[in-house]
C-alpha cells in the first residue's frame, strides 16, 4: 500500500511539472504576440519624450489641417521588439488632422526606438499621442 501511494504521488508530480513547463512556453509565446500599454519599462524615443515631442512638432504641419476652433485627435502606433514603428492608427473627427498626424509619424518612423521590456526581454508596446490644436482664421 505504501509503494502504491508513493507511486501515485510521483505520477501526479510528473503531470504537474509537465503542465508547468507547457505554461512557461505558452507565456513566452504570449509575450511575443501581446501588445503592452502600461508597463514600467516603456518604449523610448532616442533622447526621451521631449525629443520625440520636438521632432513631432517640427514634422507636423498644422497648415495642412482644415477646420476652425479646437481640434482633437490621437495617433496610436506600436513600437515592436526591434524598436520600429508599426500599426499606425488615428482617432479623431477631423480627417485632415488624422491624415497629417499619420503622415508625421510615418516620416518619423525611420528613427529606431529603444523597445519596451518585460524582465529584460523586448516586447511590443502601444504608444498613444493625443493632440489638441486651436485653428482660427
Amino acid at each position: 500500500m505504501k509503494k502504491l501511494l508513493i507511486f501515485a504521488v510521483l505520477m501526479t508530480s510528473v503531470n504537474i511539472f509537465s503542465q508547468e513547463a507547457a505554461s512557461a512556453n505558452q507565456e513566452k509565446i504570449d509575450i511575443n504576440n501581446t501588445i503592452y500599454e502600461d508597463i514600467p519599462d516603456k518604449a523610448e524615443f532616442p533622447g526621451g519624450i521631449n525629443a520625440f515631442r520636438n521632432n513631432f512638432s517640427q514634422t507636423f504641419k498644422a497648415g495642412k489641417v482644415n477646420g476652425r476652433g479646437q481640434i482633437k485627435s490621437e495617433v496610436r502606433f506600436v513600437v515592436d521588439q526591434q524598436g520600429m514603428i508599426t500599426d499606425i492608427t488615428t482617432i479623431g473627427e477631423n480627417k485632415s488632422m488624422n491624415k497629417e498626424m499619420e503622415r508625421a509619424i510615418k516620416a518619423m518612423s525611420k528613427t529606431k526606438w529603444i523597445p519596451a521590456k518585460i524582465d529584460g526581454q523586448p516586447v511590443k508596446f502601444r504608444f498613444k499621442l493625443p493632440i489638441t490644436i486651436n485653428l482660427e482664421n
